[in-house]
């Protein structure tokens, strides 16, 4: 198992994700908070009713100047700025630390004294910075209606505080003397304090201003915590990891205990259970594996050993005729018979070397031609072979050879030929042909398939690709034909 690098480990793949979640969750709440807060202070009535109570409050002052007949319109002028100043400066930043949203500079507006009956005394234009007296000029509905509450006495701020639809606000407080009766009103028109553009703009800047000092403390304080949070997280997950480990060296008695009712814990549990069914299948395969090598010793001791000994006894018993009256041929005969045993010595030896691979020194091509030779020797058939020198996979070789020698053994037993000829050919970019035919006299009309027969088909067709077919004529032999797929090794 390759070692995890410490910056990719889940731990802290999860508490930097966490710690990224929450500075972005956090951005998005202050930008949705402060943008509430635009809505509250343009679309709602609460701005403009604290407006409202905060004239009330300093209202009586301006009673003495309007005691006197006519109105002392320079004291008006004069209290109305020095409360303006006091105003704009209770706009102004507290300390360090305190962030002032500014959104589209001071309101402008026009605020109006009126006298008891109505007319008006005193008309100042709202400046950025300061009152301006200018002429009087005509009121609109919403100062009107808010003139004659106030002139009738109202007190409640809600009564004397209106909204208009683009944000605008209107307010008027009564003048009431120290008896109580009302001297007159005060009525304040300010435009739109902002738009919700410029509003969204200005929150922007304020959270870009403030980003590094929202960044250190929201991403500290999301480290530590999801760094606590996961290395519970990674604790609970380790004794999977530990045990899939083990299955992956094949100790699948390991068992991955997770603590808890949770999601890991079912995992875990699911986990177990695998492992338990894959020791199951693991153990099966194992006794297949033994089954198939146990049948594939069989095939080939039939295909190899078999064939020759039986050959070996042919001989010997033609050496015991012949051995009375002409010991010369009694003597070819075990000559013969000494070949077949070397022969069957190399073939238990081959199929020991499969069951102890080592290094093969020369080709199967090689090796198949011999046994070729050697047959014909044997049996005085003349023998061709035509073989194709690509480096087949071990496997296919092996299957190709054993289905060479159990048709050569059948062309010895049944055909009467006089002639066979052993040929592999490419067919294709990766599909061969192999063909064993003879010129003997061919198949009987009525047949039963014998083991030999039976072995070749079950070998070819065990081929990638594999295909077994025979055809046969009367007088003109037997043709055997194996095809199949394979990719030379080479290429």
């Amino acid at each position: 198992m390759r070692s995890v690098r410490p910056w990719h480990r889940l731990q802290w793949r999860l508490t930097l994700a966490y710690a990224g979640a929450t500075l972005g969750a956090t951005v998005l709440l202050l930008f949705a908070l402060l943008m509430g807060l635009g809505y509250l202070l343009l679309r709602t009535d609460l701005p403009v009713i604290g407006m409202a109570e905060e004239t009330l409050a300093f209202a009586p002052r301006l009673a003495p100047a309007m005691v006197t007949r006519p109105p002392d319109v320079a004291a008006l002028e004069q209290q109305l700025s020095r409360e303006f100043a006091r105003v704009r400066a209770t706009d102004l930043p507290k300390g360090p630390l305190e962030v002032r949203l500014e959104v589209a500079g001071p309101r402008r507006g026009v605020a109006r004294v009126f006298d008891s009956s109505g007319g008006e005394v005193l008309t100042l234009s709202v400046e950025p910075e300061a009152l301006v007296r200018v002429a009087a000029s005509a009121r609109t509905a919403e100062e009107t209606l808010l003139l004659e509450r106030a002139l009738s006495g109202a007190s409640e701020p809600e009564r004397l505080a209106s909204r208009g639809e683009d944000g605008g606000m209107c307010f008027a407080t009564p003048i009431r003397g120290q008896d109580g009766r009302v001297l007159g009103a005060v009525v304040v028109r300010l435009d739109a304090p902002f738009a919700m553009g410029d509003f969204a703009a200005s929150v922007v800047r304020v959270i870009t201003s403030s980003g590094v000092m929202l960044a250190l403390l929201s991403g500290l304080a999301s480290l530590l915590f999801g760094a606590f949070i996961t290395r519970r997280l990674v604790r609970r997950l380790q004794p999977m990891i530990d045990a899939t480990g083990a299955w992956a060296r094949g100790d699948f008695e390991a068992v991955a205990r997770v603590p808890g009712g949770d999601e890991l814990a079912a995992l875990a549990e699911h986990l177990n259970q695998m492992a338990g069914e894959l020791r199951t299948l693991v153990t099966l395969r194992q006794e297949l594996a033994a089954s198939e090598e146990r049948n594939r010793l069989a095939r080939d001791l039939h295909d190899t050993v078999k064939q020759r000994l039986f050959a070996t006894a042919m001989q010997l018993g033609a050496a015991r005729t012949l051995l009375p009256r002409n010991p010369e041929k009694a003597e070819a005969h075990l000559v013969q018979a000494s070949e077949l045993v070397g022969g069957s010595q190399r073939d238990l030896m081959a199929i020991l070397r499969q069951l102890r691979p080592s290094a093969q020194r020369e080709s199967w091509t090689t090796q198949l031609s011999r046994e070729v030779e050697t047959w014909s020797r044997r049996t005085g058939i003349s023998a061709e072979t035509r073989l194709s020198e690509d480096a087949l996979p071990a496997h296919v070789a092996e299957a190709l050879t054993r289905i060479v020698q159990e048709g050569l053994a059948n062309i010895a037993r049944h055909s009467g030929a006089s002639r066979a000829r052993v040929s592999l050919e490419r067919a294709g970019p990766s599909r061969y042909t192999l063909e064993i035919e003879d010129d003997g006299r061919g198949l009987p009309a009525t047949r039963s398939g014998g083991m030999g027969l039976d072995i070749m088909r079950e070998r070819a067709e065990a081929l990638p690709g594999g295909g077994f077919s025979i055809g046969s004529e009367e007088r003109k032999g037997v043709r055997l034909q194996v095809t199949f797929h394979a990719q030379a090794d080479g290429s």
